[in-house]
């Protein structure tokens, strides 16, 4: 109940509007900053397809392949 705490301290004190989009700002930020994180943990890399013809691989690159 910690945060239930430090959240009504936050909302009882006296600012004014400076200081609110400041702790608006902050936020918003925390909020998107936490989910970027945990989507970009969540992700796996995909390693890339063999029948991809790229540069190195394909017959203009100077692998010739049959």
């Amino acid at each position: 109940m910690v945060l239930r705490s430090q959240l009504t301290a936050l909302l009882n004190k006296k600012m004014d509007r400076a200081d609110f989009l400041k702790h608006l700002a902050v936020g918003v930020v925390a909020l998107t900053g936490v989910g970027g994180v945990l989507r970009t943990l969540g992700e796996s890399p995909q390693p890339p397809k063999a029948s991809q013809q790229t540069y190195g691989n394909s017959t203009y690159g100077g692998s010739r392949q049959a």
